[in-house]
């Protein structure tokens, strides 16, 4: 099934209007608020990939107060879950969460999935297209934890050339 991440920088403050806009949009099956490069983090899933190329460029994009997004396509066939989804529904409301981004060096990816995979606290990972090469998820007790995985385990990873994280904030988005 095809999968994509949509990065959304939008208005300052408008992340809870621009959430409930993209509830309405089919394709898109989770929503977050998060603190960093972007304000707000979409996963979109569908049958068909042109339907999640048309909901990004003439639904997304046409959001209000939404200034500019990035696509990250998902390479299907690289990628894990650690977790079913109600574990993934508990771990939402109760751990402090993030996004990183990972940008390293071509044709390691297979290897530093198999390496991500080994950390307990990061709960699925995806291979993608796009400026970065993979994005995984974390789930820990506190930020500060999140904050030592990051620095201390995954950036010690071999050939990984740098990471973006994206804390997810706590009530603000959805999973349908």
């Amino acid at each position: 099934m095809p999968k994509a991440y949509v990065l959304i920088a939008n208005e300052s403050g408008k992340e809870d209007s621009v959430i409930s806009n993209l509830n309405r949009i089919e394709s898109i099956k989770e929503a977050h608020g998060t603190y960093g490069a972007y304000d707000i983090l979409t996963k979109l899933e569908s049958k068909d990939e042109h339907a999640i190329e048309v909901d990004i460029a003439n639904k997304i994009r046409k959001v209000q107060k939404i200034y500019s997004t990035l696509t990250l396509w998902v390479n299907e066939k690289e990628g894990f879950r650690k977790i079913t989804k109600i574990e993934k529904e508990v771990l939402e409301k109760y751990m402090a969460r993030a996004f990183v981004m990972i940008h390293c060096n071509r044709s390691h990816e297979q290897e530093i999935l198999q390496e991500l995979r080994k950390i307990t606290e990061i709960t699925e990972a995806d291979s993608v297209i796009g400026p970065f090469e993979i994005i995984c998820q974390i789930a820990a007790p506190t930020y500060q934890n999140i904050s030592d995985i990051v620095s201390k385990k995954l950036r010690a990873i071999t050939n990984i050339k740098s990471t973006i994280t994206l804390n997810a904030v706590s009530n603000q988005g959805f999973t349908k």
